[in-house]
């Protein structure tokens, strides 16, 4: 076999050399570019706002407008809706807004359903449009829900208040049907007192051990499982809305497979 030449062995040096370089460099961007196809983001859905493959995460509010808020309870619906929506609601998170009213047949769906697209924090200039994303966020999940605020407030005292039937139509229209698997949270601005021609705690504390086995719990019993649960308490009457009353609440979500992790009298 010949023997290669000082110079032939340094040019066989080179393209060897220049050859490994060339497959790093083909290496490198094959990585990126599939490094890059799997984590840039799916796009969201034009019409609800949430990721292409779907919420990972839900809130719900339940808001009671069997009674017209006072004006201090108006103030401090406000901070709490604004709060909800502009701070808590995570990206990609799902927001469904439901009402309480005399009859829960016409409530049954949400009043509105969005979810929050992110308004670019922490993303990077460079790769992101943050002005198109911040417009996106206000025009797309703030504008809308703002907008169904009043249609939140009571402008009459309704003469029933079905919490219990709500509460199953959260967990049918709300919570099974988007099944997301993230955190389930379901924050209640109610006075918490359900008054039905089968039940009115407006007569009195009802003993939850006592009520459970009869034919109307039975029928009125959700399924909230793995949902955490905020009361937001409007004390239109202080007097029977008692430790009794949260007892029931909490022995009532436990048997639903939910927990109450925060209960706040609201002001007013």
């Amino acid at each position: 076999m010949p023997q290669l030449g000082s110079r032939a062995k340094k040019r066989r040096g080179r393209e060897l050399l220049f050859g490994t370089l060339a497959l790093v460099v083909v290496a490198s961007i094959v990585a990126g570019v599939t490094y890059y196809g799997l984590s840039r983001p799916r796009g969201l859905d034009p019409q609800t706002m949430c990721p292409a493959d779907g919420p990972v995460g839900h809130y719900v509010l339940l808001v009671d407008k069997t009674d017209p808020l006072t004006f201090i309870q108006n103030q401090a619906f406000t901070v709490i809706f604004k709060d909800l929506i502009e701070k808590r609601v995570p990206e990609g998170y799902l927001l469904s807004v439901f009402v309480l009213g005399d009859h829960f047949q016409q409530n049954a769906a949400p009043l509105v359903e969005l979810c929050n697209p992110g308004k670019g924090v922490g993303r990077s200039e460079l790769t992101s449009n943050l002005t198109k994303l911040r417009r996106q966020y206000e025009s797309k999940f703030i504008e809308p829900l703002s907008k169904h605020f009043n249609d939140l407030l009571a402008d009459r005292l309704s003469e029933t208040s079905p919490i219990f039937e709500m509460l199953q139509l959260v967990g049918l229209n709300a919570f099974r049907k988007h099944d997301v698997s993230g955190e389930r949270r379901l924050l209640i601005v109610s006075d918490m007192l359900q008054n039905t021609p089968q039940l009115s705690m407006y007569k009195g504390p009802v003993d939850y051990a006592a009520f459970a086995p009869t034919d109307y719990a039975q029928k009125t019993q959700p399924d909230l499982r793995g949902v955490q649960v905020e009361l937001h308490y409007l004390m239109n009457k202080p007097q029977i809305q008692t430790r009794r009353n949260l007892q029931f609440w909490e022995d009532f979500f436990e048997k639903a497979g939910a927990r109450i992790d925060l209960v706040r009298p609201m002001e007013g």
